[in-house]
């Protein structure tokens, strides 16, 4: 059904997507990679036969660098099934593509972008050179969004054949599901649809000629429509990414919460700790061979990483309130056992411990056995909070706490709310507006009273913009309708968000320590030949050049919002339906769905009441209509 990946890693790295949601994913700043348009394939991929059965891979089931004629992973079956029945007759071409979620740089909607275009290239050579072709489009997960998408602008007449050369489509767990015009092959789910909800306008000119199937439980393709905030969250994050969710905003860079080992192998949560444990085994020893100290040295390059993406992992998802939440579902459960991972990870020094990891490497390269054993003896007692936890325990909770990704945008977004709008802005601009006028004048002591109005109104929001990536909250938020109180806010943070917060919050703390120093009974004087110098020599900044910044993100603050925030409207605007409560319930039940197997069952799970499994009711109808046309 699948390649040779072990189940257990394909599925949480599948699922993933869904936060993935996205996920979101389901959740920026990404290249789109070059797309692999499976040009010069070998054998019957090129062939001119009477259908030609064009499949997309789902996500990591291939990649923008594949062989076009390796297996397609779940849709295999369907390719091997037509192919078989009808010999010469039917030819598959498998596209391949990024097919990736989240990672490697790139956002979903990044990736689906590679697999349109490499399709669509392919369809359009292929139609030109076997005029007589009919083709029918298969897809699985993000292959069936793409192929959903290719119908529909094959529907619409804008695809890259005309609609009378759409032989059929099959679409496997499909976030589009609920497209209107598709023949649905399994017992209907009301009241969901697919995570990236249905294409506006329906399948038009080929409607009843797409297929889809999907699987009772898989919210990729079956999302509850009830749970508003993952029905948003999914739209939000497939258009953006959880990467972009997971930016740091003190450096702009990508954090990588994926655990992989040092070899590149997907592991779980309790290969860190084992990890360690054994490194303190080994330095206890007393004495090392030369061959010793080169593996302990190779054992702690690995284990770098690894800390490094566990400290990102607590630092996004270890956010009290879901912590609680986990904690307070029923003993002994996936989602309480979670909690308590998170509470001990929540306890471990991660970053204490990379100091040690990088100062053991240096030992052991220097074979110094000495610090090698002190080494031993700090790392033991920083693990110890998540040594304390069962191997069990932590590889059964690693699903649902990389699962909760997505959730902590979504905690954040109420955290947000209150951070950005308890800000008096008015306050900021009238402040930043006189510097100029007391600058002129030599007024150090009135620019003193003025500088510390600025950082003590200003200071709390810039603290929030560095605990908190504003662009995915913005766009959750701004998913919701005009004119609701959660659009308004999500419209103010998309233009905070273009501030420069790495700059203004340097500039801030540079500022804390030049007025703390600053003594307004014996102010200094400003050279009139040098304002700008002597401005910085005495508060620590260049103060002038911070009034533009600090005036354009005031009146950014007022004029989006459309408030004046002093007169008591912040009671009006936290009035709102995003509850953390309710946001955190429906994250971990996404969460504890990442590690089912409803995504990946469409070989054995049933959709009908003929117990025929989803992929051979889908293979049956198709062959169905190939039979008419050959």
């Amino acid at each position: 059904m699948h390649s040779s990946r072990p189940v257990r890693v394909f599925r949480r790295r599948r699922l993933r997507a869904l936060g993935l949601l996205a996920a979101t994913a389901v959740a920026a700043s990404a290249a789109v990679a070059a797309v692999g348009t499976g040009a010069a394939q070998a054998g019957s991929n090129e062939d001119c036969t009477p259908v030609k059965l064009m499949v997309v891979p789902g996500t990591w089931e291939t990649s923008s660098t594949a062989d076009p004629n390796a297996p397609a992973g779940m849709l295999q079956p369907v390719m091997d099934r037509l192919e078989r029945q009808y010999p010469g007759k039917v030819s598959s071409y498998v596209v391949t593509y990024s097919a990736t979620a989240f990672d490697k740089g790139m956002t979903y909607n990044d990736s689906k972008a590679t697999g349109m275009k490499g399709a669509r290239a392919a369809l359009d050579r292929l139609a030109g050179k076997c005029p007589g072709t009919r083709f029918a489009i298969v897809g699985y997960s993000q292959g069936a969004d793409i192929a959903g998408t290719l119908a529909y602008d094959i529907g619409r007449g804008a695809g890259p054949i005309r609609p009378d050369q759409y032989l059929a489509g099959g679409l496997v767990a499909d976030p589009g599901q609920g497209t209107k015009g598709a023949v649905d092959l399994g017992a209907t789910q009301p009241g969901t649809l697919g995570i990236a909800g249905p294409r506006a306008g329906g399948y038009r000119a080929v409607s009843g000629r797409v297929a889809t199937v999907c699987v009772r439980g898989d919210m990729y393709c079956a999302l509850p429509q009830k749970d508003k905030y993952l029905v948003v969250i999914g739209k939000v994050l497939s258009q953006i990414g959880v990467d972009h969710a997971l930016q740091s905003v003190e450096g702009r860079e990508a954090v990588t919460t994926d655990l992989k080992a040092g070899n590149g192998k997907d592991v779980d949560l309790s290969y860190l700790p084992a990890g360690l444990q054994k490194l303190v085994k080994q330095t206890k020893r007393g004495t090392l061979t030369n061959g010793q100290l080169t593996a302990l040295a190779k054992e702690i390059d690995n284990l770098v990483p690894l800390v490094r993406q566990m400290q990102d992992l607590e630092r996004f998802v270890g956010n009290p309130l879901i912590v609680n939440a986990l904690l307070n579902t029923p003993r002994g459960s996936q989602t309480y056992i979670a909690g308590q991972v998170l509470q001990a990870m929540n306890d471990t020094d991660f970053v204490g411990l990379a100091k040690d990891l990088s100062t053991g490497l240096k030992a052991a390269d220097k074979k110094d056995l000495d610090s090698l054993i002190s080494l031993g003896l700090r790392v033991a007692k920083k693990v110890a909070p998540l040594a304390g936890v069962p191997a069990d325990q932590l590889a059964r909770a690693t699903t649902v706490v990389e699962g909760l990704r997505p959730v902590a945008v979504l905690a954040q977004a109420s955290n947000v709310i209150h951070g950005v709008l308890g800000v008096d802005y008015r306050g900021i601009a009238n402040a930043i507006a006189m510097v100029p006028t007391l600058v002129a004048s030599g007024d150090v002591k009135g620019l003193y009273k003025v500088l510390t109005t600025v950082e003590d109104k200003l200071m709390p929001l810039a603290k929030t913009a560095n605990r908190v990536d504003f662009a995915p909250v913005a766009a959750l938020l701004r998913m919701f309708p005009q004119g609701s109180n959660e659009r308004t806010v999500g419209d103010a943070l998309s233009l905070l968000d273009r501030v420069d917060w790495v700059r203004t919050t340097k500039d801030l703390r540079k500022l804390q320590d030049g007025l703390a120093k600053f003594n307004p009974s014996h102010p200094p004087k400003v050279d009139p030949n040098a304002p700008r110098k002597s401005l910085t020599d005495i508060f620590g900044v260049n103060v002038l050049a911070m009034v533009p910044t600090i005036s354009d993100l005031a009146s950014h603050g007022l004029s989006v919002a459309g408030i004046d925030l002093p007169r008591g409207t912040i009671n009006q605007l936290l009035t709102t339906d995003l509850t953390p409560k309710q946001v955190i319930s429906e994250g971990i039940q996404a969460a504890v769905f990442y590690g089912s197997k409803a995504h990946t069952s469409y070989g054995s799970a049933t959709v009908d009441h003929t117990g025929r499994p989803a992929l051979t009711v889908l293979s049956d109808w198709l062959a169905a209509r190939v039979g008419e046309t050959v």
